[in-house]
């Protein structure tokens, strides 16, 4: 039996008025999203039917045309005449009210799209698919909404919703949900139709939210220039940039984020950067106050964008420079324009350096964040106003010793903190030879006077250093302990073999220093004490005996000795004094009165060095020796004798040298020539390791090579490294290329 065969409008007209037209109305009274089921399976069973005949009773198109007519029909009769009064409103100044009726239509749409589209789905299932030019039953549903209702009314739904962005920005209270709903819109046409995506969000709406908040800001950061102080602005920029960003977190969609906070950060901060960070409340002051918050804002803000970083980086340079150069040249002025180590006996320079180092490190690390561009800016700041001369190097080396060596008065809370900033210091530092040199002395007279406070400290400052600078000189330092641990050993050894104390009324200690870890210098000629004698003998013999082939030389001009002294029969002290102390005293064992002249003959102690120990046993506060005449000068025939009437409280008496043995004119100048020496064999290997490399090389590019390998150790000077090239010339490691007298080449 055949089935009866349905007409077009006797079937569509059931379609439209117990499916179609019903579905729509109750979509715009709100009063049901969707059909009932009885009516939907009816009318689902009557559409396929009507789809599946054969033709020419077959109106699968013709009912595709109805749904779009359908649709077509409801836009234009209810959506366009709403919106359009809703849009008479929106001209009063009622830009809510557009807004609510633009949402509420869109939602509309997509429910009528969405029921209709499943009550048509047999023609999405075979008619679209199979149709050349024809969009699917949802697509189709938008593009009739996008060409009839969202190309005429978007840009008055842009208008409303400009307005009322730029009312919150005023700080009028707006309904973030329906300004979320109102954009929602935007977005999701795009996605509906044509699968566009963000592109219709972009191009209809974001484009010009984002020039509308640049717009506003461009009025208001002027305001706000002429007005607020640097810090007061930039807490008014971060707070409108974190609105910005809870705006579009809100209501907007998140990919206007990155383009709105550039052209509000742009109108804010990268337009009146200069102006405003050169503010007399600007980077300087807030440097100057230690405004920490304000800094740690003004990072926040610009780091954003790392490019901008330069500008602040080279304030913050030139401000630490200023700061810098005043600490110098204010500890110049105290002294005198007086350079040298001694002139600065309470460190102040040091101790401003180290102070103002901490506060600005502390500045690029909280504040800034570590971040390279600070680190740098820091860096070269320092350089530049450490480098004027050496003077730094060696206060700086005078300053580790006092902090590490035993009985210390320099005043300090954390030991560690305080190392942790000599060593950034060093870092800074171009003639690095010079601290070293002054260290390892230092170092040296603590350990062979043990003057260490504490060995943890001592280890750990070399630890610092080689992290620092590496490994080849810290080694030295390193063996210098191992020296002196090994040294220890050896005189247990020696005491069960020989008893000194028991043999020679005396204990004897000696620390035996291998050569190259310890600080060459010139052997200081000096007699052997005879009641020294047969103890060293006794040593010398027992060490040769155990390290054969070895050469053992005793030095006295280093060290430190205990002596007990009988003043009178009443008065008997132990003093605690240098080695070249303990010799004269001990002069005074065979005569009553020696002059200046006997003492130097019968101990051997070259003048330069004897009036230096010889002149702490007479000062006025110590008193162990009398001298007549009673003078700071020393000539050959003063008179010097033990003072029978000595007394102190103390049974153990430290003597005190008057100044350091290195700061004597003489010691400071055979300093200053070792280093010259050193210099000058690290320039000389550097010249032949790069000409080995290179073969030939012209004299400018050599000459900059060998600064740049050097400028780890110091600063090399061109004229330097001239000298030193003739020098090599001369002994026939390098000749001059007979084309080119600016030409060298290396002689294998």
């Amino acid at each position: 039996m055949n089935e009866e065969i349905i007409d077009l409008e006797e079937g569509y007209s059931r379609v439209l008025k117990q499916g179609i037209q019903p579905f729509i109305g109750f979509i715009e009274t709100q009063e049901r999203e969707f059909f009932q089921a009885k009516n939907f399976v009816y009318l689902y069973d009557l559409i396929f039917k009507m789809c599946i005949q054969r033709d020419p009773y077959n109106w699968s198109e013709q009912m595709y045309e109805r749904y779009s007519a359908a649709i077509s029909h409801y836009l234009t009769e209810k959506v366009v005449p709403s919106l359009a009064e809703a849009q008479k409103k929106q001209m009063a100044g009622f830009d809510v009210a557009f807004l609510v009726e633009w949402k509420q239509k869109w939602h509309n749409q997509k429910l009528i799209v969405k029921g209709l589209s499943k009550l048509f789905m047999y023609l999405d299932r075979f008619y679209t698919p199979n149709t050349d030019g024809v969009l699917s039953l949802k697509e189709q549903g938008f593009k009739l909404y996008k060409e009839n209702v969202f190309d005429r009314f978007s840009q008055y739904a842009r208008q409303a919703i400009l307005s009322c962005v730029d009312k919150e920005r005023n700080g009028e209270e707006q309904d973030r949900h329906l300004l979320q709903e109102a954009v929602k819109v935007f977005v999701e046409m795009g996605y509906n139709y044509a699968d566009k995506k963000l592109t219709v969000y972009k191009q209809a709406l974001e484009k010009d939210l984002v020039e509308a908040a640049g717009n506003f800001y461009k009025r208001k950061s002027r305001s706000w220039m002429d007005e607020d102080s640097c810090p007061t602005y930039l807490e008014k920029a971060e707070k409108m940039l974190n609105q910005e960003k809870n705006r579009v977190e809100s209501y907007l969609n998140a990919s206007t984020l990155e383009p709105i906070t550039k052209e509000c950060y742009g109108q804010l901060l990268k337009e009146h950067q200069a102006e405003l960070l050169t503010k007399k409340t600007g980077v300087h002051q807030m440097l100057s106050i230690n405004a920490v918050d304000d800094l740690s804002r003004m990072y926040r803000l610009y780091s954003k964008y790392p490019a901008d970083l330069d500008f602040i980086a080279e304030m913050v340079l030139e401000h630490i420079k200023a700061a810098g150069g005043e600490v110098v040249d204010k500890a110049n002025a105290g002294q005198g324009g007086e350079g040298g180590p001694a002139a600065d006996t309470n460190h102040q320079l040091v101790r401003n350096l180290i102070a103002l180092h901490a506060q600005y490190n502390t500045v690029v690390t909280q504040c800034f964040d570590k971040a390279s561009v600070f680190q740098k800016a820091l860096k070269k700041a320092f350089e530049e106003f450490i480098n004027k001369d050496n003077r730094v190097s060696k206060l700086l080396a005078k300053y580790v010793n006092d902090v590490l060596k035993k009985g210390t008065k320099v005043n300090i809370k954390y030991v560690d903190a305080t190392l942790d900033n000599v060593v950034f210091l060093y870092g800074y530092i171009q003639e690095k030879d010079v601290f070293e040199r002054d260290y390892q002395l230092f170092l040296a007279t603590r350990l062979l006077a043990g003057l260490c406070e504490s060995e943890h400290s001592e280890k750990s400052m070399i630890a610092k250093l080689k992290t620092e600078c590496g490994y080849q000189w810290t080694n030295k330092l390193e063996g210098m302990f191992k020296d002196v641990q090994l040294s220890k050993e050896l005189m247990e050894k020696f005491r069960a073999h020989y008893n000194t104390e028991a043999e020679d009324d005396l204990q004897l200690d000696v620390i035996v220093c291998t050569t190259g870890y310890w600080p060459s210098g010139k052997k200081v000629p000096c007699k052997m004490p005879q009641e020294l004698g047969n103890a060293v003998s006794q040593y010398k013999k027992f060490y040769l005996g155990a390290h054969g082939g070895r050469k053992l030389e005793m030095r006295m001009d280093s060290g430190q000795a205990e002596l007990q002294v009988a003043f009178s029969k009443a008065v008997k002290r132990g003093l605690i004094l240098s080695t070249y102390q303990m010799m004269i005293l001990l002069v005074f064992n065979s005569q009553k009165v020696a002059s200046l002249q006997q003492l130097i003959d019968i101990t051997g102690i070259p003048l330069y060095e004897m009036s230096n120990h010889l002149l702490s046993l007479c000062h006025p506060k110590v008193q162990v020796l009398l001298k007549r005449p009673n003078t700071k000068e020393l000539e050959p025939d003063h008179k010097f004798m033990l003072n029978g009437k000595y007394t102190s409280q103390l049974m153990s008496v430290v003597v005190p040298l008057l100044k350091s043995v290195d700061q004597t004119p003489e010691a400071v100048a055979a300093n200053d020539k070792a280093i010259q020496l050193q210099r000058r064999h690290q320039m000389d290997a550097s010249i032949v390791r790069i000409m080995k490399t290179r073969k030939t090389l012209k004299h400018a590019l050599l000459v900059a090579e060998v600064i740049q390998q050097l400028s780890a150790r110091f600063k090399a000077q061109p004229n330097d490294i001239k000298k030193r090239i003739e020098a090599l010339i001369e002994q026939e490691y390098l000749e001059r290329d007979q084309n080119n007298r600016g030409t060298y080449n290396y002689l294998a």
